[in-house]
């Protein structure tokens, strides 16, 4: 999901195009990654979450070892779009299954320990992705990755033949899913934390995919450099996952959304205007932490929506958070392209402050 942040400066130069063009190859995953999460959750919900992710799993790994061999922007922009399809069930029916099992009153702890996973992965993406960009074809990253998924999916798989079948007839019907989905818009709580994930998607995770681009062009950084710096940014979300239960207690949802979002825009800011490539180390570590604070405490309410579908609702709220996603991307590209980074990182900045003032304010109306 995130090797390709490191590698756009790389591929942009090899097939001849900018980075805010190349960046489709960004956009061509996250929308189909979004837009799946509405026929996997449901699926998920009828005959096991489990199941649902090794399979899905599984099947990306055709696709990400075949990136491995293209030979057109054209065609890894496919190659993505496909991945992103067959790798959508897995995060959101993975913290639906989490959400199944813990108790809400601890789940925020225990979904921490889960995204020690997803930041480890992060923390992979980013120096992966430069350590093969710097000393091998870049290529041969998604046939590394590929390989690796193949492995997992199959463990995967066998575990999930361990649980019993799940039989719920109601989660498959489309009367039933299209009620649940209205009746999440209707819910003013759950409609903010909807909106919410939108934005976020637009203005975090669509600046996200060019701070390997940003280092190389405003620092002229090496490839390797471009990941061992973008990994600081895994690190201070592991710092985050290791701190979250005191966290937690100390500050409380509103608090964590507030210290989250305000830092996080400061970091931004940061970017902006620091002189020195390696300034920009600890300023990366404190945004990731920042962003785990607030985006964390966001997807434990998401799980909490609707408890009697939740492989359906997290699926939804992962969605629309991948498709502002790929909006952002876009937009971002344009920006970069037109105006430069610190436009971007200006405009972020000032978005994302604005995002975790009305967000703390609707929590608690």
């Amino acid at each position: 999901m995130t090797v390709t942040g490191p590698l756009l400066p790389l591929i942009a130069d090899e097939f001849g195009k900018s980075v805010g063009t190349a960046g489709i190859i960004v956009t061509a995953f996250v929308l189909p990654y979004g837009a799946c999460q509405l026929i996997f959750g449901p699926i998920g919900d009828r005959i096991g979450k489990l199941r649902i992710i090794a399979l899905s799993l599984g099947c990306s790994t055709i696709f990400t070892v075949a990136a491995g061999f293209v030979d057109t922007l054209e065609s890894l922009v496919i190659l993505r779009f496909m991945t992103g399809v067959t790798l959508a069930a897995t995060v959101p029916l993975s913290m639906a299954y989490i959400a199944d099992e813990v108790p809400y009153a601890i789940r925020q702890p225990v979904m921490g320990r889960y995204i020690k996973g997803l930041i480890f992965g992060h923390i992979a993406g980013a120096c992966c992705g430069g350590l093969w960009a710097e000393f091998f074809d870049w290529r041969t990253v998604f046939i590394a990755f590929g390989v690796l998924s193949a492995i997992v999916s199959s463990v995967l798989w066998i575990a999930a033949g361990r649980h019993p079948r799940v039989q719920n007839a109601l989660a498959h019907r489309p009367k039933e899913i299209l009620a649940t989905y209205l009746e999440v818009f209707r819910v003013r709580r759950s409609r903010d934390v909807i909106i919410t994930a939108t934005i976020e998607g637009v203005v975090i995770y669509g600046l996200l995919a060019y701070f390997g681009a940003f280092l190389r062009y405003e620092h002229n950084l090496s490839y390797l450099a471009i990941g061992l710096v973008l990994a600081a940014y895994g690190v201070g979300g592991g710092i985050y996952s290791f701190a979250v239960s005191p966290i937690v207690r100390t500050l409380g949802e509103r608090g964590m959304v507030i210290v989250g979002t305000a830092s996080l825009a400061v970091c931004y800011l940061l970017l902006a205007v620091v002189p020195v490539w390696w300034a920009c180390i600890p300023v990366f570590l404190i945004a990731g932490l920042s962003f785990y604070t607030f985006h964390n405490t966001m997807q434990t309410i998401a799980t909490e929506l609707s408890p009697s579908a939740r492989g359906t609702v997290v699926s939804f709220w992962v969605f629309t958070l991948f498709v502002g996603q790929g909006v952002g991307v876009t937009l971002f590209g344009l920006i970069i392209d037109l105006l430069g980074y610190d436009t971007a990182l200006i405009s972020a900045s000032l978005s994302v402050a604005a995002l975790g003032l009305w967000f703390q304010r609707r929590l608690y109306l």
